[in-house]
This record gives C-alpha cells, sequence and structure tokens, in this order.
C-alpha cells in the first residue's frame, strides 16, 4: 500500500481528501503546515500532496525536504505562473482546485508511477556499474588501452567493432564506451544473434506491422547503445538495410519517417577484416565501422603485466569481499604465468575471486586458482589436462629463484642444453 502525506490548511478539504484517497487504498497521514510534516519526515512517504498557499511557508517549501520522494502541488489560484513555478522548484505535477476526483487520482497514479520508473532505472544503472570490469583489468590489460582511445574520442556519432576470443572483455568495453559517453542515461540493448538464429532476424532488431516484436530493438535502443554479438550471422540483405538506416539516421516505414540517435557496436570472434575479405559484410555495412574496429589480444599474449593484474584483482576481490588482503604465494603467480588462459581475462578474473574466497585471508597458493596444478613437485600430475608447456613453465617459474639452471634441469629429468633450448622457445628468460 502506497503512503501518502497531505499538507492541507482548509479542515473540510483535508477531511474530503483523506476519505477520498482511503477509499482508494492509500495510507493517508493528514497534516495542515509545512512544520507540521517535517515532524513527520516526508522522505518516508511514497508521495507528498501539498497546498500552495499554507500558513507559514508555502507548500513548494517541502519539496526540498522531500527528495526522492516527488510532489504535487495543489492550488486553488491556478495560473500558468504558480504552475511554473511549482514545477521550477521540483514538483513532479501540479493540480488546480477545485479539482475533480478522478483527474485527482490519475495525477497520483501518473505521479508514483514516473517516480517508480525513475527508481527502476536508477537500480539498473546502478546494476550496469556492478558489470563494468575491476579497475584492475583496465590497468593491466589491452581493455585499459582502448577504452582511453575511445574516451579521447569525443565524437559520440562513431560506431565500432570489437573483435577478440571470448572471454578478452569484448562487452565489457561496450558497456564501458555507454557507460562513459553521451548516451549513458538512455538504454543499454544487446542483440545476441546466436540466439536469435532460429527467428526472423530482420523483424527482431527494426520491427514488423504487426506483433510484440513490432518496434524491434532499434526502438528499443533509440538514445543509447545497440550491440550486434557475431555480426556475421546478418543476411547481406538486412545489413544493406541498416546500413542504410544508419546512414540515414532514420527509417521509412509506413509514410512515415523514424529518426534513430543510437550508437552501433559489433562484438565478433573474427576480425574485421577478415570478415570483409570473406564477404561475411557487405561493402555497405562495412563501411560504418571502416575507421574503428580493433582487436583485443588474448591475455595469453599479455604476460608482461600478469603479476601486476593478480595482485590488483586480488586486491580488488579482498576489499569486495571484506576479505584480509595477503601478497600471493609464489605458485600462485607461477601457476598464473603458465596457465594458457583460453577463457582470458573473464576467466582470471573469476579464478582470482574464488582463490581470495577460498584463502579467506591467507595468501593464495596454486591449489587456490584450480587450475590443475595440485602441488608444486615436479612429479606432481593435474586434476584437469594441463600441457607439458603449461606445467614447464610453472615448474621453472615456481623454482627459479632458488634452484640453479643444472638442479631445475634435474628435476625436471631434462639436460641443461634442453632447458635452455626450450627457455628461449618459450620466452622465460632467468630473469622473469
Amino acid at each position: 500500500m502506497n503512503r501518502l502525506l497531505i499538507i492541507e490548511d482548509e479542515a473540510i478539504i483535508l477531511k474530503a481528501l483523506t476519505r477520498l484517497l482511503e477509499r482508494n487504498h492509500y495510507e493517508v497521514t493528514a497534516t495542515t503546515s509545512v512544520e507540521e510534516a517535517l515532524d513527520f519526515e516526508p522522505r518516508g512517504f511514497d508521495l507528498v500532496l501539498a497546498d500552495l498557499r499554507l500558513p507559514g511557508v508555502p507548500g513548494t517549501e517541502i519539496i526540498a525536504h522531500s527528495d526522492p520522494v516527488p510532489v504535487v502541488i495543489m492550488t486553488s489560484h491556478a495560473s500558468v505562473r504558480s504552475a511554473v513555478d511549482a514545477m521550477r522548484a521540483g514538483a513532479i505535477d501540479y493540480i488546480a482546485k477545485p479539482f475533480d476526483h478522478d483527474e485527482l487520482l490519475i495525477v497520483i497514479q501518473r505521479s508514483l508511477s514516473q517516480n517508480r520508473m525513475k527508481a527502476q532505472n536508477t537500480a539498473l544503472l546502478t546494476d550496469m556499474e556492478r558489470l563494468l570490469p575491476s579497475p584492475a583489468l583496465l590497468q593491466c590489460t589491452e581493455l585499459g588501452v582502448h577504452h582511453q582511445r575511445i574516451k579521447d574520442d569525443t565524437s559520440s556519432e562513431k560506431n565500432y567493432f570489437i573483435a577478440g576470443e571470448r572471454g578478452v572483455g569484448r562487452e565489457w568495453l561496450a558497456r564501458l564506451m555507454h557507460w562513459h559517453g553521451e548516451r549513458r542515461n538512455g538504454p543499454f540493448v544487446i542483440a545476441d544473434l546466436p540466439l536469435l538464429r532460429h527467428e526472423p532476424i530482420a523483424e527482431k532488431l527494426i520491427g514488423s506491422d504487426e506483433g510484440i516484436d513490432r518496434h524491434g530493438m532499434l526502438h528499443a535502443a533509440h538514445g543509447g547503445t545497440l550491440v550486434i554479438r557475431q555480426p556475421a550471422l546478418l543476411g547481406h540483405e538486412l545489413q544493406n538495410q541498416l546500413a542504410d538506416i544508419f546512414n540515414r539516421r532514420g527509417l521509412n516505414k509506413n509514410r512515415s519517417e523514424r529518426v534513430f540517435n543510437i550508437q552501433l557496436i559489433l562484438v565478433s570472434d573474427t576480425p574485421f577484416d577478415a570478415l570483409v575479405e570473406s564477404k561475411k559484410l557487405t561493402p555497405s555495412f562495412a563501411e560504418l565501422f571502416s575507421t574503428h574496429h580493433f582487436i583485443i589480444k588474448p591475455l595469453r599474449e599479455q604476460h608482461e603485466r600478469l603479476d601486476e593484474l593478480v595482485n590488483s584483482l586480488i586486491d580488488h576481490h579482498s576489499r569486495r569481499h571484506n576479505v584480509p588482503i595477503k601478497t600471493p604465494d609464489p605458485s600462485a603467480i607461477a601457476a598464473v604465468q603458465a596457465y594458457r588462459w583460453d577463457g582470458n581475462a573473464q576467466e582470471l578474473d573469476r579464478s582470482i575471486e574464488r582463490a581470495v574466497l577460498a584463502a579467506h585471508g591467507r595468501p593464495i597458493e596454486a591449489t587456490d586458482l584450480g587450475l590443475g596444478i595440485v602441488n608444486t613437485d615436479s612429479t606432481a600430475t593435474a586434476n584437469r589436462d594441463l600441457s607439458l608447456d603449461e606445467y614447464f613453465r610453472f615448474f621453472v617459474l615456481r623454482h627459479q629463484s632458488h634452484l640453479s639452471e643444472t638442479e631445475l634441469a634435474s628435476r625436471l629429468g631434462i639436460s641443461r642444453k634442453a632447458l635452455w633450448e626450450r627457455r628461449q622457445k618459450m620466452g622465460l628468460s632467468r630473469s622473469v
């Protein structure tokens, strides 16, 4: 049941309003002045209904004390001027006395609905912020480089093509582009084409003349960002239609023009140039992204900052889960360096979070990461597929600080020459 606070100094009107609203299932608190209303803490209500002219201060004074609770102003001195002043003061709506009961109920319902939508939008923005990558991933991976490049490009009219393996953070980057752009308060819509392959994709994107999808995702994304996953699944005819829409920034339909203000971002496993060369993208559609396409490298090609990244992620997740921060055991760093990370940055992020929770305040060890390395002995076995190269990298990184090259080779069962050759092949210099 919605709680309403009424401020009205005329006893007859106050009594009538209270009866009317209680009959319509509102919980009502009746007061006769702003000063009296403040004793009931206005922010604890769902809506405040205040007369403009009251003994003492005017009804608009309650607005500052009620935020974010909406305030509807009533007055028997209806005029455009007083309406404008009330709205400028922050009132959500305005109604003139004498008012029709049905009209008042509509104003109250509309104001409550608008406030709920505002609260939902705030909650969605908060949830979207939670889905953004941690600062550690921006500081220590290629994500940060691309993010800064996009932030430095002040134009909001550009469309982007982001390629890379799954898990590198393509969609993270798309969310960052939306979050830090001019369309932040607009919708963020994802068209997941692999899930739509058995449905009429054109209708889902552009809409149809009838049915529940008649408005389409373009309408839903107006004023915001539309992300299309795996654009190679778009038919050539639909690609050309989308190119025409985004070039003209509108859609001609049923003899009317629908204007769109949308940033388009494509997310793909396959690089832009490869799709163009294989003719999976039409020339007109590809032209939308011809100067704004890039590839995010996989994590295994960014080994130089993995130590820093691990420590930053441990710090991030320890703070997030309120766990004491500890320097990781060398075995954990070596395991991270050795692993291929086919799941890339997202897999590493989840592994570190899991390890922080598993260690719960003690230094994280290799076994906490769940990567298959169960101990640091040269005869260790793995509880999941671990390649010989991964184990070699792990063992060398784990023990080179306290074992000589001869001792390392002996523990691995190979000659010093073989050890040196594999080091060269894998880029594992002694200084690593």
